[in-house]
Protein backbone atom coordinates (compact mmCIF):
# COMPACT_ATOMS: atom_id res chain seq x y z
CA UNK A 1 0.00 0.00 0.00
CA UNK A 2 1.43 3.78 -1.19
CA UNK A 3 1.14 6.32 1.29
CA UNK A 4 -1.84 8.33 -0.55
CA UNK A 5 -4.25 8.00 2.19
CA UNK A 6 -1.92 9.22 4.81
CA UNK A 7 -1.09 12.42 2.66
CA UNK A 8 -5.05 12.73 2.39
CA UNK A 9 -5.20 12.71 5.94
CA UNK A 10 -2.48 15.23 6.20
CA UNK A 11 -3.47 17.60 3.92
CA UNK A 12 -6.96 17.50 5.76
CA UNK A 13 -4.85 18.16 9.08
CA UNK A 14 -3.31 21.46 7.31
CA UNK A 15 -6.87 22.83 6.98
CA UNK A 16 -7.52 22.75 10.64
CA UNK A 17 -6.00 25.43 12.70
CA UNK A 18 -4.66 23.16 15.68
CA UNK A 19 -2.07 25.45 17.69
CA UNK A 20 -1.14 24.26 21.34
CA UNK A 21 -4.45 24.93 23.01
CA UNK A 22 -6.85 25.44 20.37
CA UNK A 23 -7.71 21.69 19.29
CA UNK A 24 -10.87 21.64 19.25
CA UNK A 25 -11.28 21.24 15.69
CA UNK A 26 -8.68 18.65 15.65
CA UNK A 27 -10.25 16.64 17.80
CA UNK A 28 -14.12 16.85 16.09
CA UNK A 29 -11.58 16.11 12.86
CA UNK A 30 -10.81 12.60 14.79
CA UNK A 31 -13.71 11.93 15.89
CA UNK A 32 -15.77 11.90 12.91
CA UNK A 33 -12.55 9.68 11.23
CA UNK A 34 -13.37 7.49 13.94
CA UNK A 35 -17.40 7.34 13.60
CA UNK A 36 -16.86 7.20 10.08
CA UNK A 37 -14.86 4.09 10.18
CA UNK A 38 -17.67 2.65 12.46
CA UNK A 39 -15.36 2.69 15.57
CA UNK A 40 -15.91 4.47 19.04
CA UNK A 41 -13.64 7.26 20.57
CA UNK A 42 -13.10 7.44 24.21
CA UNK A 43 -12.03 11.39 25.67
CA UNK A 44 -10.58 12.16 28.63
CA UNK A 45 -10.83 15.09 31.28
CA UNK A 46 -7.75 16.46 29.45
CA UNK A 47 -8.81 16.18 26.06
CA UNK A 48 -7.07 13.01 24.73
CA UNK A 49 -8.69 10.96 22.30
CA UNK A 50 -8.71 6.96 22.48
CA UNK A 51 -9.50 4.40 19.88
CA UNK A 52 -9.23 0.45 20.43
CA UNK A 53 -9.58 -0.92 17.30
CA UNK A 54 -10.08 -5.23 17.03
CA UNK A 55 -7.00 -7.02 15.07
CA UNK A 56 -8.30 -7.58 11.35
CA UNK A 57 -10.21 -10.81 10.57
CA UNK A 58 -7.43 -11.63 7.96
CA UNK A 59 -4.34 -10.98 10.29
CA UNK A 60 -6.29 -13.01 13.13
CA UNK A 61 -6.51 -15.92 10.98
CA UNK A 62 -2.60 -16.02 10.70
CA UNK A 63 -2.13 -16.07 14.26
CA UNK A 64 -1.40 -19.35 17.40
CA UNK A 65 -2.12 -16.79 20.09
CA UNK A 66 -5.60 -16.67 21.16
CA UNK A 67 -5.36 -13.33 22.75
CA UNK A 68 -3.02 -11.31 21.41
CA UNK A 69 -0.91 -7.92 22.79
CA UNK A 70 -2.27 -4.75 22.32
CA UNK A 71 0.18 -2.12 20.53
CA UNK A 72 -0.88 1.38 20.99
CA UNK A 73 0.12 3.87 18.55
CA UNK A 74 0.57 7.47 19.86
CA UNK A 75 1.19 11.27 18.23
CA UNK A 76 -0.20 14.64 19.53
CA UNK A 77 -2.50 16.99 18.06
CA UNK A 78 -0.87 19.92 18.47
CA UNK A 79 1.94 21.73 16.35
CA UNK A 80 4.15 24.97 16.88
CA UNK A 81 3.00 27.88 15.35
CA UNK A 82 5.93 30.00 13.57
CA UNK A 83 5.54 32.73 10.78
CA UNK A 84 8.09 34.92 9.40
CA UNK A 85 7.63 38.34 9.74
CA UNK A 86 6.67 39.75 6.46
CA UNK A 87 3.95 36.76 6.35
CA UNK A 88 0.83 37.93 6.97
CA UNK A 89 -1.43 34.33 9.13
CA UNK A 90 -3.57 33.98 12.04
CA UNK A 91 -2.90 30.45 12.93
CA UNK A 92 -6.35 30.52 14.61
CA UNK A 93 -8.31 30.60 11.62
CA UNK A 94 -5.80 30.54 8.21
CA UNK A 95 -5.47 26.64 6.47
CA UNK A 96 -2.02 25.80 6.36
CA UNK A 97 -0.37 26.24 3.22
CA UNK A 98 1.74 22.95 1.70
CA UNK A 99 3.58 22.41 -1.01
CA UNK A 100 5.75 19.63 -2.97
CA UNK A 101 9.22 20.98 -4.18
CA UNK A 102 12.38 19.43 -4.71
CA UNK A 103 11.17 16.19 -2.79
CA UNK A 104 10.02 18.12 0.16
CA UNK A 105 6.84 19.41 2.06
CA UNK A 106 7.00 22.72 3.08
CA UNK A 107 4.58 25.68 4.02
CA UNK A 108 4.76 29.07 2.59
CA UNK A 109 6.02 31.31 5.15
CA UNK A 110 5.22 29.22 8.17
CA UNK A 111 5.82 26.22 10.51
CA UNK A 112 4.35 22.86 8.49
CA UNK A 113 3.25 20.84 11.46
CA UNK A 114 4.35 17.84 10.13
CA UNK A 115 5.32 17.81 13.56
CA UNK A 116 3.49 15.38 14.50
CA UNK A 117 0.56 15.75 12.01
CA UNK A 118 2.48 12.74 9.89
CA UNK A 119 2.05 10.79 12.81
CA UNK A 120 -1.81 11.59 13.23
CA UNK A 121 -2.23 11.00 9.51
CA UNK A 122 -0.59 7.79 9.49
CA UNK A 123 -2.77 6.43 12.77
CA UNK A 124 -6.38 8.06 10.82
CA UNK A 125 -4.98 5.80 7.72
CA UNK A 126 -4.79 2.91 9.54
CA UNK A 127 -8.30 3.71 11.32
CA UNK A 128 -9.83 4.99 7.51
CA UNK A 129 -8.60 1.88 5.25
CA UNK A 130 -10.04 -1.45 5.95
CA UNK A 131 -7.01 -3.08 3.56
CA UNK A 132 -4.75 -2.53 6.65
CA UNK A 133 -3.99 -5.82 8.32
CA UNK A 134 -3.33 -5.09 11.92
CA UNK A 135 -3.43 -7.08 15.03
CA UNK A 136 -5.26 -5.35 17.74
CA UNK A 137 -4.54 -1.59 18.60
CA UNK A 138 -4.89 1.41 20.19
CA UNK A 139 -5.10 4.38 18.67
CA UNK A 140 -3.60 7.75 21.28
CA UNK A 141 -3.89 11.25 20.23
CA UNK A 142 -2.35 13.33 22.67
CA UNK A 143 -3.23 17.31 23.00
CA UNK A 144 -0.52 20.22 24.22
CA UNK A 145 2.90 18.36 23.80
CA UNK A 146 4.31 21.36 22.50
CA UNK A 147 3.72 23.70 25.49
CA UNK A 148 4.54 21.08 28.03
CA UNK A 149 3.18 17.66 27.16
CA UNK A 150 0.16 18.67 29.08
CA UNK A 151 -1.73 16.08 27.47
CA UNK A 152 0.45 13.26 28.79
CA UNK A 153 0.76 14.62 32.03
CA UNK A 154 -2.93 14.67 32.81
CA UNK A 155 -3.33 10.73 31.41
CA UNK A 156 -4.90 8.68 33.47
CA UNK A 157 -2.80 5.85 34.73
CA UNK A 158 -5.50 3.17 33.95
CA UNK A 159 -7.07 4.32 30.69
CA UNK A 160 -4.18 2.67 28.41
CA UNK A 161 -4.55 -0.88 27.49
CA UNK A 162 -1.15 -1.55 25.19
CA UNK A 163 1.54 -3.71 26.51
CA UNK A 164 3.55 -2.08 23.80
CA UNK A 165 3.81 2.00 22.67
CA UNK A 166 4.76 3.13 19.24
CA UNK A 167 5.25 6.72 19.36
CA UNK A 168 5.09 8.37 16.09
CA UNK A 169 6.46 11.58 16.69
CA UNK A 170 10.69 11.04 15.98
CA UNK A 171 11.93 13.02 13.21
CA UNK A 172 14.96 11.06 11.38
CA UNK A 173 13.64 7.97 9.40
CA UNK A 174 16.20 4.98 9.31
CA UNK A 175 16.56 5.62 13.21
CA UNK A 176 14.78 3.89 16.29
CA UNK A 177 14.61 6.02 18.93
CA UNK A 178 14.96 4.19 22.27
CA UNK A 179 15.34 7.77 24.80
CA UNK A 180 14.69 11.24 24.71
CA UNK A 181 15.93 14.30 26.86
CA UNK A 182 14.23 16.00 29.53
CA UNK A 183 13.33 18.98 30.47
CA UNK A 184 12.62 22.00 32.39
CA UNK A 185 11.17 25.21 31.71
CA UNK A 186 12.16 28.60 33.68
CA UNK A 187 10.60 31.50 34.15
CA UNK A 188 12.27 35.00 35.08
CA UNK A 189 9.54 38.37 36.14
CA UNK A 190 10.86 41.40 37.01
CA UNK A 191 8.79 44.02 38.10
CA UNK A 192 9.01 47.62 38.44
CA UNK A 193 7.89 51.28 37.70
CA UNK A 194 8.39 53.06 34.73
CA UNK A 195 10.23 56.27 34.69
CA UNK A 196 7.90 58.86 32.62
CA UNK A 197 9.57 60.57 29.88
CA UNK A 198 13.16 60.22 27.76
CA UNK A 199 16.51 62.25 29.77
CA UNK A 200 16.78 65.87 28.04
CA UNK A 201 18.54 65.59 24.65
CA UNK A 202 18.07 62.29 24.10
CA UNK A 203 17.19 60.66 20.73
CA UNK A 204 15.11 57.04 19.94
CA UNK A 205 16.36 54.04 18.11
CA UNK A 206 14.30 51.01 16.95
CA UNK A 207 16.63 48.49 16.91
CA UNK A 208 15.44 45.17 14.64
CA UNK A 209 17.27 41.80 14.64
CA UNK A 210 15.63 39.17 11.91
CA UNK A 211 16.77 36.64 9.27
CA UNK A 212 17.67 34.21 11.34
CA UNK A 213 16.86 30.69 10.81
CA UNK A 214 15.16 29.88 14.27
CA UNK A 215 14.51 25.71 14.43
CA UNK A 216 13.89 23.14 17.43
CA UNK A 217 15.57 24.11 20.67
CA UNK A 218 16.84 20.64 21.35
CA UNK A 219 17.02 19.03 17.63
CA UNK A 220 18.59 21.78 16.37
CA UNK A 221 20.58 23.21 19.40
CA UNK A 222 24.11 21.60 17.97
CA UNK A 223 24.16 23.66 14.92
CA UNK A 224 25.32 26.73 16.20
CA UNK A 225 22.43 29.06 15.13
CA UNK A 226 22.14 32.50 16.03
CA UNK A 227 20.25 33.24 19.12
CA UNK A 228 17.76 36.45 18.49
CA UNK A 229 17.53 37.39 21.78
CA UNK A 230 21.13 36.44 22.95
CA UNK A 231 22.54 39.06 20.04
CA UNK A 232 19.95 41.82 20.78
CA UNK A 233 21.17 41.75 24.39
CA UNK A 234 24.23 41.47 23.81
CA UNK A 235 24.22 44.97 21.43
CA UNK A 236 22.03 46.72 24.09
CA UNK A 237 24.62 45.92 27.03
CA UNK A 238 27.30 47.68 24.37
CA UNK A 239 24.99 50.43 24.05
CA UNK A 240 24.80 51.29 27.23
CA UNK A 241 28.23 50.90 28.57
CA UNK A 242 29.17 52.83 25.40
CA UNK A 243 26.47 54.84 24.38
CA UNK A 244 25.03 55.71 27.31
CA UNK A 245 21.76 53.96 25.97
CA UNK A 246 18.68 53.92 28.19
CA UNK A 247 16.21 50.86 27.23
CA UNK A 248 12.76 51.55 26.69
CA UNK A 249 11.74 47.94 25.26
CA UNK A 250 12.82 44.88 24.49
CA UNK A 251 11.45 42.00 22.94
CA UNK A 252 12.53 38.87 21.21
CA UNK A 253 11.47 34.99 20.49
CA UNK A 254 7.82 33.32 20.24
CA UNK A 255 7.97 30.41 22.01
CA UNK A 256 9.44 28.39 24.69
CA UNK A 257 10.96 25.02 22.67
CA UNK A 258 12.17 27.01 19.60
CA UNK A 259 15.37 28.94 19.42
CA UNK A 260 14.47 32.61 18.51
CA UNK A 261 14.48 34.24 15.11
CA UNK A 262 13.44 37.88 15.76
CA UNK A 263 13.96 40.51 18.25
CA UNK A 264 13.57 44.08 18.80
CA UNK A 265 14.17 46.99 21.20
CA UNK A 266 13.49 50.49 21.59
CA UNK A 267 16.27 52.37 23.19
CA UNK A 268 17.37 55.87 23.77
CA UNK A 269 20.84 57.91 23.04
CA UNK A 270 22.01 61.57 23.51
CA UNK A 271 21.46 63.08 20.28
CA UNK A 272 24.92 63.74 19.59
CA UNK A 273 26.23 60.22 19.65
CA UNK A 274 23.17 58.84 17.34
CA UNK A 275 25.01 58.60 14.20
CA UNK A 276 27.90 56.88 16.11
CA UNK A 277 25.39 54.39 17.42
CA UNK A 278 24.03 53.63 13.77
CA UNK A 279 27.47 53.42 12.75
CA UNK A 280 27.86 50.92 15.52
CA UNK A 281 24.47 48.78 14.47
CA UNK A 282 25.98 48.47 10.81
CA UNK A 283 29.38 47.47 12.56
CA UNK A 284 27.33 45.05 14.65
CA UNK A 285 25.16 43.59 11.71
CA UNK A 286 28.37 42.51 9.82
CA UNK A 287 29.66 41.07 12.67
CA UNK A 288 26.91 38.97 13.15
CA UNK A 289 26.82 37.78 9.43
CA UNK A 290 30.42 37.10 9.63
CA UNK A 291 30.11 35.14 13.18
CA UNK A 292 27.37 33.10 11.54
CA UNK A 293 28.70 32.49 8.42
CA UNK A 294 27.65 29.65 6.80
CA UNK A 295 25.15 29.17 9.66
CA UNK A 296 22.75 31.35 9.57
CA UNK A 297 23.92 34.01 6.69
CA UNK A 298 20.81 35.88 6.43
CA UNK A 299 21.03 37.76 9.82
CA UNK A 300 19.87 41.28 9.27
CA UNK A 301 20.53 43.99 11.88
CA UNK A 302 19.39 46.97 11.41
CA UNK A 303 18.61 50.96 13.29
CA UNK A 304 16.32 53.58 12.66
CA UNK A 305 15.52 57.02 14.71
CA UNK A 306 11.72 57.16 15.98
CA UNK A 307 9.51 59.21 17.73
CA UNK A 308 10.14 59.53 21.51
CA UNK A 309 8.87 56.91 23.64
CA UNK A 310 6.42 57.53 26.39
CA UNK A 311 8.62 55.82 29.15
CA UNK A 312 11.90 54.18 29.87
CA UNK A 313 12.87 51.14 32.58
CA UNK A 314 14.43 52.53 35.49
CA UNK A 315 18.41 52.08 34.79
CA UNK A 316 19.15 49.68 37.34
CA UNK A 317 16.41 47.65 36.68
CA UNK A 318 17.96 48.06 32.93
CA UNK A 319 21.17 47.10 34.37
CA UNK A 320 19.98 44.07 36.03
CA UNK A 321 17.84 42.65 33.16
CA UNK A 322 20.11 42.67 30.79
CA UNK A 323 23.52 41.53 32.88
CA UNK A 324 20.75 38.45 33.56
CA UNK A 325 20.46 37.76 30.31
CA UNK A 326 24.03 38.34 28.98
CA UNK A 327 25.13 35.70 31.62
CA UNK A 328 22.88 33.37 31.23
CA UNK A 329 23.92 30.40 29.29
CA UNK A 330 22.45 29.70 26.25
CA UNK A 331 23.11 26.33 23.85
CA UNK A 332 24.94 23.22 24.53
CA UNK A 333 26.35 23.01 27.97
CA UNK A 334 27.78 19.05 28.61
CA UNK A 335 28.18 16.36 25.71
CA UNK A 336 27.60 12.34 26.86
CA UNK A 337 31.30 12.06 28.36
CA UNK A 338 31.04 9.05 26.69
CA UNK A 339 29.06 9.22 23.54
CA UNK A 340 30.97 13.28 22.61
CA UNK A 341 29.23 13.57 19.44
CA UNK A 342 25.77 13.52 21.71
CA UNK A 343 24.37 15.89 23.24
CA UNK A 344 23.62 15.57 26.52
CA UNK A 345 22.78 18.73 28.51
CA UNK A 346 21.75 22.49 26.69
CA UNK A 347 19.69 25.24 27.18
CA UNK A 348 17.53 27.82 25.14
CA UNK A 349 16.80 31.52 26.13
CA UNK A 350 13.41 31.86 24.19
CA UNK A 351 11.86 34.60 24.71
CA UNK A 352 12.23 38.19 26.22
CA UNK A 353 8.99 40.22 26.39
CA UNK A 354 7.98 43.35 28.37
CA UNK A 355 4.70 44.89 29.07
CA UNK A 356 4.04 48.32 29.97
CA UNK A 357 0.62 50.01 31.45
CA UNK A 358 -0.05 52.53 33.84
CA UNK A 359 3.52 53.37 34.81
CA UNK A 360 4.49 49.58 35.87
CA UNK A 361 6.41 47.22 33.70
CA UNK A 362 6.86 43.26 33.73
CA UNK A 363 9.86 41.71 31.72
CA UNK A 364 9.22 37.87 31.09
CA UNK A 365 12.35 35.65 30.59
CA UNK A 366 11.25 32.16 29.34
CA UNK A 367 14.07 29.70 28.91
CA UNK A 368 14.16 25.65 28.58
CA UNK A 369 16.84 23.25 29.75
CA UNK A 370 17.22 19.69 28.21
CA UNK A 371 18.61 17.14 29.96
CA UNK A 372 19.57 13.30 29.52
CA UNK A 373 20.82 13.21 32.69
CA UNK A 374 18.56 14.03 35.52
CA UNK A 375 21.10 15.87 37.50
CA UNK A 376 23.00 17.91 34.95
CA UNK A 377 18.92 19.05 34.05
CA UNK A 378 19.14 20.07 37.88
CA UNK A 379 22.61 21.70 38.37
CA UNK A 380 21.98 24.04 34.79
CA UNK A 381 18.55 25.02 36.05
CA UNK A 382 20.03 25.67 39.50
CA UNK A 383 22.79 27.57 37.73
CA UNK A 384 20.03 29.77 35.67
CA UNK A 385 17.91 30.35 38.57
CA UNK A 386 21.16 31.68 40.68
CA UNK A 387 21.99 34.02 37.70
CA UNK A 388 18.35 35.35 37.48
CA UNK A 389 18.17 36.15 41.27
CA UNK A 390 20.96 37.76 41.11
CA UNK A 391 19.70 39.98 38.71
CA UNK A 392 16.67 40.65 41.24
CA UNK A 393 14.36 38.63 39.59
CA UNK A 394 11.76 35.74 40.81
CA UNK A 395 12.36 32.78 39.67
CA UNK A 396 9.74 29.56 38.90
CA UNK A 397 10.36 26.35 37.54
CA UNK A 398 7.49 24.67 35.25
CA UNK A 399 7.04 21.94 32.76
CA UNK A 400 9.34 19.34 34.13
CA UNK A 401 9.36 16.20 32.50
CA UNK A 402 11.60 13.08 32.60
CA UNK A 403 13.74 11.58 30.36
CA UNK A 404 13.38 7.85 29.01
CA UNK A 405 15.68 5.18 27.98
CA UNK A 406 14.98 1.98 26.19
CA UNK A 407 17.05 -1.39 26.49
CA UNK A 408 17.39 -2.41 22.64
CA UNK A 409 16.60 -6.03 23.32
CA UNK A 410 13.08 -5.51 24.33
CA UNK A 411 10.10 -7.38 22.16
CA UNK A 412 8.89 -4.29 20.53
CA UNK A 413 12.79 -2.72 19.97
CA UNK A 414 13.22 -6.38 18.40
CA UNK A 415 9.76 -6.42 15.94
CA UNK A 416 10.92 -2.81 14.91
CA UNK A 417 14.32 -3.74 13.70
CA UNK A 418 13.30 -6.91 12.07
CA UNK A 419 10.65 -5.16 10.06
CA UNK A 420 12.86 -2.42 9.21
CA UNK A 421 15.69 -4.91 8.01
CA UNK A 422 13.24 -6.88 5.94
CA UNK A 423 11.68 -4.54 4.23
CA UNK A 424 15.15 -2.43 3.53
CA UNK A 425 17.58 -4.82 3.69
CA UNK A 426 19.62 -2.78 6.05
CA UNK A 427 19.67 -2.12 9.57
CA UNK A 428 18.15 1.30 11.59
CA UNK A 429 20.32 3.07 13.42
CA UNK A 430 19.40 3.42 16.86
CA UNK A 431 19.67 6.67 18.89
CA UNK A 432 18.48 8.94 21.41
CA UNK A 433 16.78 12.47 20.43
CA UNK A 434 18.03 15.78 22.68
CA UNK A 435 14.11 16.78 22.85
CA UNK A 436 11.23 15.49 24.94
CA UNK A 437 9.03 12.84 23.94
CA UNK A 438 5.77 12.22 25.36
CA UNK A 439 7.53 8.58 25.83
CA UNK A 440 9.36 9.60 29.42
CA UNK A 441 5.85 10.76 30.81
CA UNK A 442 4.16 7.59 29.78
CA UNK A 443 6.77 5.35 30.86
CA UNK A 444 6.36 6.81 34.60
CA UNK A 445 2.61 5.98 34.38
CA UNK A 446 3.23 2.98 32.53
CA UNK A 447 6.73 1.08 33.76
CA UNK A 448 5.11 -2.56 32.23
CA UNK A 449 5.07 -0.63 29.02
CA UNK A 450 7.61 -1.30 26.33
CA UNK A 451 8.11 1.85 24.30
CA UNK A 452 9.91 3.00 20.99
CA UNK A 453 9.30 5.79 18.92
CA UNK A 454 9.85 5.91 15.17
CA UNK A 455 8.60 8.92 12.64
CA UNK A 456 9.63 10.45 8.97
CA UNK A 457 12.71 12.90 8.67
CA UNK A 458 11.28 16.31 9.55
CA UNK A 459 13.98 19.21 9.32
CA UNK A 460 13.67 21.79 11.37
CA UNK A 461 10.59 22.25 13.07
CA UNK A 462 9.24 24.85 15.00
CA UNK A 463 10.61 27.11 12.71
CA UNK A 464 8.63 28.19 8.62
CA UNK A 465 11.78 26.56 7.41
CA UNK A 466 10.26 23.31 8.45
CA UNK A 467 10.18 20.55 6.05
CA UNK A 468 9.45 16.92 6.23
CA UNK A 469 11.17 14.49 3.32
CA UNK A 470 8.86 12.89 0.77
CA UNK A 471 10.04 9.55 0.17
CA UNK A 472 11.38 9.19 3.94
CA UNK A 473 7.05 9.35 5.11
CA UNK A 474 6.54 6.47 2.52
CA UNK A 475 9.09 4.29 4.30
CA UNK A 476 7.85 5.35 7.61
CA UNK A 477 4.06 4.34 6.38
CA UNK A 478 5.81 0.77 5.18
CA UNK A 479 7.38 0.34 8.12
CA UNK A 480 4.48 1.13 10.31
CA UNK A 481 2.35 -1.18 8.25
CA UNK A 482 4.88 -4.13 8.79
CA UNK A 483 5.00 -3.28 12.13
CA UNK A 484 1.43 -3.65 12.88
Amino acid sequence: MDAQILWSHFEQICQIPHASGHLDAMRVYIIKCVESAEETADVDAAGNVRVLLSASPEWLARQDQKEPHITTLQAHMDMVVQANAETSFNFFSDPIRPCKAGGKMTATGTSLGADNGIGMAAMLAILSDKRCLHGPLELLFTVDEEVGMKGVHNLPSDWLKGKYLLNLDAEQEGELMLGCAGAVDITATYRYKLEPGIPEGDTAVLLTLKGLKGGHSGMDIHLGRGNACKLMVRFLKHAVVNFEARLAWVQGGGVRNAIPREASAVLTVPSEVVDDLLDEVAYYADLFRYELRGIDPGVVFAAQVIDDPESLVPEEVQDDILNSLEAAHDGIFRYVPDMPNVVETSSNLATISMEHAEGAGLCSVTMMVRSMNEEMKRALASRLQSCFILGGARVQFSAAYPGWEEPLNGALPTRVRNAYRQLFGTEMKVNSVHCGLECGVIRSKYPQMEIASIGPTIRHPHSPEESVDIESVERFWQLLLAII
